[in-house]
């Protein structure tokens, strides 16, 4: 019983691997939180685009053409952002 007591003991006061990356509690929370929000904001975007009043199909008014114009803005942003980084990576 001892034994097993001291290996959970030393699984929360082991030192650290310097070799192994850090994470930060709050920056991990951050990065949740900000996916959620796209997530939901994305949506609330799509669903303007599809449903509200019919649609872009049914009778496109100016709510569903705002939102497909901010839903092609935030794609293309985001495929950019992504082909930077690849970029930057194939570069190292």
């Amino acid at each position: 019983m001892k034994e097993l007591w001291k290996r959970w003991v030393e699984l929360f006061e082991a030192e650290d691997d310097p070799a192994e990356p850090h994470y930060d509690p709050v920056h991990l929370a951050v990065v949740l939180i900000a996916a959620q929000v796209v997530v939901g904001a994305l949506y609330w975007l799509l669903w303007t685009l599809f449903v509200y009043e019919g649609g872009i199909a049914r009778k496109p008014g100016a709510a569903n053409l705002t939102a497909a114009a901010v839903v092609f803005l935030v794609v293309g942003l985001l495929f950019q952002a992504d082909r930077r980084e690849l970029k930057r990576r194939h570069r190292k």
